[in-house]
């Protein structure tokens, strides 16, 4: 089930219903499993039976969470799946009565779906786990569009979460062009882009003070990263796409497959469609703005 997290980002809600056979005050569980990070929260209410009780998600993130509520006994009420997404456009603002806001909220659903299957990345602000191992450098690169460092875990022990910074003897940051992860510095700092060449030395009688330097994100040390990443607001031109979008769904313009016919035939009704009735979303003023989020490689490997 999707539930829309609109500004100012707090929380976003759904109501359950107790059930009417529980006639007595008893202590309901809902249990919230974070399907990012699998942390995991509850939410409790002791109330009677037919009881219309909501519960809260976090909506900072665009962010899937599982909740299951459970009775007294322990016994499985419900076992849900919530997927939290903010709009492209918020529906409030392009309806003012209740039949229309929600007629607008299907709609601007499936235009968001049709953007997404284009731009498979989609227009989201998330929250991810990158798991990496140490190169002996100062930087981690990254290929996500990652905005801030929330957590650092080296070897898995913490050594670093955002919400306390002064906590801790390392802080994190993305660099200026937003292509590595490395640790925040005041001052003069020569980085290291690679890790440091060490030539084996012979044996001697000469010991010497070793300074060798091993960088930051020291070599075969596990690091896990949580980060947000993704697009803290919509961009305006993907707005527009959407309610464009929206109004051909509204006028029944999405028929689209009808304009790429090739060639047809009458007497078998042989129809020929070129290859791009089944390419982009049918409006070539939409396609024209996607075009240039569009990303030739989505996944950062080895051929």
């Amino acid at each position: 089930m999707e539930l829309l997290r609109l500004s100012p980002y707090i929380s976003v809600g759904f109501t359950y219903t107790i059930p009417a056979t529980y006639t007595s005050n008893e202590v309901f569980t809902a249990t919230i499993t974070d399907l990012v990070d699998n942390s995991v929260s509850t939410q409790t209410v002791t109330n009677k039976a037919a009881y219309v009780w909501s519960i809260t998600l976090p909506a900072k993130y665009d962010n899937d969470y599982n909740v299951v509520i459970k009775d007294a006994s322990g016994d499985i009420l419900q076992d849900e799946s919530y997927q939290v997404r903010r709009p492209y456009v918020d529906p409030n603002t392009l309806a003012d009565t209740a039949t229309d806001i929600a007629t607008k909220t299907e709609h601007e659903e499936l235009a968001r779906a049709v953007i997404d299957a284009v731009i498979p990345q989609g227009f989201y602000y998330e929250k991810k786990t990158l798991e990496v191992v140490g190169l002996g450098a100062d930087y981690v690169p990254v290929w996500d569009d990652v905005k801030k460092v929330l957590k650092v875990y080296e070897n898995n022990v913490l050594i670093y979460n955002s919400s306390n910074p002064t906590a801790y003897e390392k802080n994190f940051e993305i660099t200026a062009d937003g292509t590595a992860i490395t640790q925040t510095y005041v001052g003069t700092l020569n980085r290291y882009e690679g890790a440091a060449l060490i030539l084996p030395a012979g044996g001697t009688d000469y010991i010497s003070n070793d300074t060798t330097y091993f960088g930051i994100f020291s070599t075969t040390f596990d690091y896990k990263f949580e980060v947000e990443f993704g697009h803290k607001f919509v961009p305006s031109d993907i707005a527009r796409a959407t309610k464009l979008l929206i109004t051909d769904i509204e006028c029944g313009q999405l028929d689209y497959y009808k304009r790429y016919v090739t060639a047809y035939n009458t007497d078998q009704y042989k129809l020929q469609f070129d290859k791009q009735s089944f390419e982009g979303t049918g409006n070539i003023l939409v396609d024209k703005i996607l075009s240039k989020y569009a990303k030739s490689i989505t996944r950062l490997g080895v051929l």
